[in-house]
């Protein structure tokens, strides 16, 4: 294989995961990047920062930054066209006319790069909300009382309180609100309508309280196989400082869950997966209630959970996503997996920031042990903003969490 066909462009919210990854896999790597977090750069030949390019801030940037991760994409390919694979990771969740348009560009310009990534049909039928749980009924499974704000709001008084108003567009918890009582209804979409709230974009869910879970999966459009089911860290504002309570804060991989709860996650998510026709890996969240798992939303693309699952295997995940879209390659996926064994667990953890830091405490944090995803020390870090990422691996699921925390107590003592 020459060097042109071990170059790879990976866009997304956060890419320093997957560029780590594929650096590793031997691959010469070019990043479309929200952060630019310092330790990124080591492994790209070339980037672009959305922060640096647009001079804004996390704050202002988080809730619209699809379209410009777009026009970067774009950019960044007419500088290297000769760039082989497209990996798009999460930030184009629900792009899907942002995705068409890169695909269109690709194809107006004659470009050769393969496109990595699910087809945008079964990428919109698996952000469709509606569709999957309809979907999941006629398999047979239990799935959350879910209605439509737009289509009939006078069922909305049908459902307990507390019930759960969420975008349908949006990841990582971000548009997710619980709703405890009727004025707590009013208050959220009076506070939502600042920015334009639509009724249509919006569905009320029966809130499932129980134990946050995911399921890793690869696929080639035809089969699929499972990676790794994990415990999902969810709206920590204990030890993270979760700015919401719904924000995705890390994960435990793998999970410490019942044979029973593991199989019949992994059946739904398999099945989802070869139904929808899905590509490479995928991720599936899911609460687990009285021992039955109830299905979130489907993430159709690489999850934030990949890391951890790559220190608890032992495997190069990301090199695998590559290799599963082609026969020979899907093949090898196979066996791999197949002669995988989880030894180790693994603790991911975001840390968001409890106050204003000062920017030249960021460095301290960057040194410690376990730490990544470390952030420039050029500015204070607001407060809700993400300051790092802590992975820690060990031999069992509580050492491995309380090792994490222990790094959290040594950023506590630097920025208190």
């Amino acid at each position: 294989m020459n060097n042109k066909e071990k170059t790879v462009l990976v866009a997304g919210f956060n890419t320093r995961p997957l560029v780590y990854s594929l650096n590793r896999a031997g691959y010469d790597v070019y990043a479309v990047d929200f952060f630019g977090d310092l330790d990124l750069y080591p492994f790209v030949k070339d980037c672009l920062i959305l922060t640096k390019k647009l001079n804004v801030n996390y704050d202002i940037a988080k809730n619209n930054y699809s379209e410009y991760l777009s026009l970067l994409i774009l950019e960044l390919l007419d500088k290297y066209p000769e760039i082989k694979y497209l990996i798009i990771g999460s930030g184009l969740d629900d792009g899907i006319e942002e995705r068409a348009h890169i695909l269109k560009d690709i194809n107006r310009k004659k470009y050769k790069i393969f496109n990595l990534n699910n087809d945008l049909e079964a990428i919109k039928k698996s952000r469709n909300t509606e569709f999957i749980f309809n979907l999941l009924v006629k398999f047979g499974y239990n799935v959350p009382r879910t209605i439509s704000l737009y289509e009939d709001k006078s069922k909305v008084n049908r459902l307990e309180y507390p019930f759960i108003l969420k975008k349908k567009s949006g990841s990582g918890g971000t548009n997710v609100y619980k709703i405890r009582k009727e004025s707590d209804l009013t208050f959220n979409i009076n506070l939502i309508n600042r920015d334009g709230f639509i009724s249509k974009d919006w569905l009320i869910q029966e809130y499932i309280e129980g134990n946050p879970v995911s399921c890793t999966t690869i696929s080639n459009g035809i089969e699929s196989e499972v990676i790794s089911v994990n415990h999902q860290i969810i709206g920590d504002n204990k030890y993270l400082n979760a700015p919401k309570e719904f924000m995705y804060c890390g994960n435990v991989v793998p999970a410490n869950v019942f044979a029973e709860e593991r199989n019949l996650i992994v059946d739904i998510s398999l099945k989802l997966s070869t139904k929808l026709g899905l590509k490479g890996i995928n991720g599936f969240d899911f609460v687990l209630k009285n021992h039955y798992p109830y299905l979130i939303e489907i993430n159709p693309r690489i999850p934030g959970s990949i890391r951890a699952s790559e220190e608890a295997m032992n495997i190069n995940l990301l090199d695998l996503h590559i290799k599963s879209f082609t026969e020979k390659g899907w093949e090898f996926v196979k066996k791999t997996l197949k002669n995988a064994k989880i030894e180790n667990f693994t603790t991911k953890m975001i840390y968001f920031a409890p106050k204003e830091i000062d920017k030249n405490l960021l460095n301290k944090i960057n040194d410690l042990e376990y730490v990544h995803d470390k952030s420039e020390p050029v500015k204070n870090i607001y407060k809700g903003e993400p300051v790092c990422t802590i992975l820690f691996k060990a031999k069992s699921s509580s050492d491995s969490y309380l090792g994490s925390l222990k790094v959290v107590d040594k950023i506590k003592k630097i920025i208190r």
